[in-house]
């Protein structure tokens, strides 16, 4: 268990009382036209400003990624200099395309900078121009490497297109890619075969895929791939069992932390929704609840994933940013005394998912 003895007292509580949150009204949108998909970040504009903001040289990044797990491993038997070279020029890269657009794209949500706004296009439209990340994925560590990615540029994306920075070209451009890295990442889950134990598309890679989907749905204002993805929200959700727990997650060490990206994936689907006229956090009785105080109690003790799969789970011996901070946007509408403590004790971060997920939460 982890050291958290202020949320000891309110264990009890929550585990009696959760399904009883009275829920806090979402703030009002604001005046939506029909027939266009919707971000969270539209009803809140920004006031553009002159604040300066150096964004750096372009980011390059090909096609295919070739950094992979096995380079570090007795697997692969090349030279120090070569592992440097791919790593750098697959890995490295990547993550300091995400790192950039992040920053870039909260800053300007902060301050108004349009140059940090214009940031964000013009990184995001050069990786674009060379589709980047569209081809030879080496292994899983690439699919992930990409994956995160993708959440990262699309939400940076949602988070500066009213700043009017993107011209037409651009946004064509960029909307483009993100659309074929998706439909790329789609394609490849679904091809698995799903058997009673296993099934890529419906566990937490599957709705890695479907959050993005959500989100560069609405950033091409594409109906079918926005539904899509709520389509898999409604089959996820109907997966949860009476322990709040996801059939296709809750497997061997990993459980507790595949059972906790799913449900910060499925917040995300759901705000998504909402957003649009899409009510998801009620659907099939509201049960997404159950899933969400599951895992933030798991993030106190992965005791109840142990019973389930017998196996000792894989967790932080603490509480880290990037098991929490994706909950901060459920918790506005459904205020949770756990969620809040768990809030307040990892502070104000970068690390959630609105914003790329966190490098070294795999670990």
């Amino acid at each position: 268990m982890k050291p958290i003895a202020p949320l000891l007292s309110l264990f009890v509580f929550v585990t009696l009382g959760c399904q009883h949150v009275a829920p806090a009204p979402p703030p009002a949108p604001a005046a939506m036209a029909p027939g266009i998909l919707h971000s969270p970040w539209d009803s809140t504009p920004v006031v553009a400003t002159a604040v300066p903001y150096t964004c750096g040289p372009a980011v390059a990044i090909g096609p295919d990624i070739t950094v992979t797990g096995s380079l570090d491993s007795h697997k692969m038997h090349v030279s120090e200099d070569v592992k440097a070279a791919v790593y750098s020029q697959s890995g490295t890269a990547i993550q300091e395309l995400t790192s950039r657009v992040v920053q870039a794209a909260d800053t300007y949500r902060a301050t108004g900078s349009t140059e940090a706004a214009a940031c964000v296009v013009n990184l995001l439209a050069s990786v674009a121009s060379t589709h980047a990340m569209t081809g030879y994925m080496a292994g899983d560590d690439a699919w992930a490497e990409r994956s995160i990615a993708l959440h990262a540029a699309v939400i940076a994306y949602l988070k500066v297109r009213g700043s009017g920075m993107a011209s037409p070209s651009d946004n064509d451009l960029i909307v483009a890619w993100l659309k074929d890295i998706t439909h790329i990442e789609k394609s490849h889950y679904e091809q698995f075969t799903c058997t009673h134990e296993h099934c890529y598309i419906k566990n937490h890679k599957g709705l890695s895929v479907a959050m993005a989907a959500a989100a560069v749905g609405i950033a091409a204002n594409d109906d079918n791939l926005f539904h899509w993805a709520i389509s898999e929200y409604h089959s996820a959700v109907g997966e949860i069992n009476g322990r709040g727990m996801l059939h296709y997650d809750t497997i061997g060490r990993y459980a507790f932390k595949n059972n906790l990206r799913s449900a910060a994936y499925l917040v995300q689907i759901a705000e998504f929704g909402e957003v649009n006229g899409v009510p998801l956090y009620g659907y099939d009785n509201g049960i997404i609840h159950l899933l969400i105080h599951t895992v933030a109690l798991g993030i106190i003790s992965q005791g109840p994933y142990h019973s389930a799969t017998k196996s000792t789970q894989s967790a932080p011996s603490t509480v880290e940013p990037w098991e929490i901070t994706w909950a901060s946007v459920y918790n506005r509408r459904f205020p949770d005394p756990i969620i809040t403590s768990l809030l307040q004790q990892v502070g104000p971060s970068p690390s959630d998912m609105w914003g790329g997920e966190p490098w070294g939460a795999e670990d």
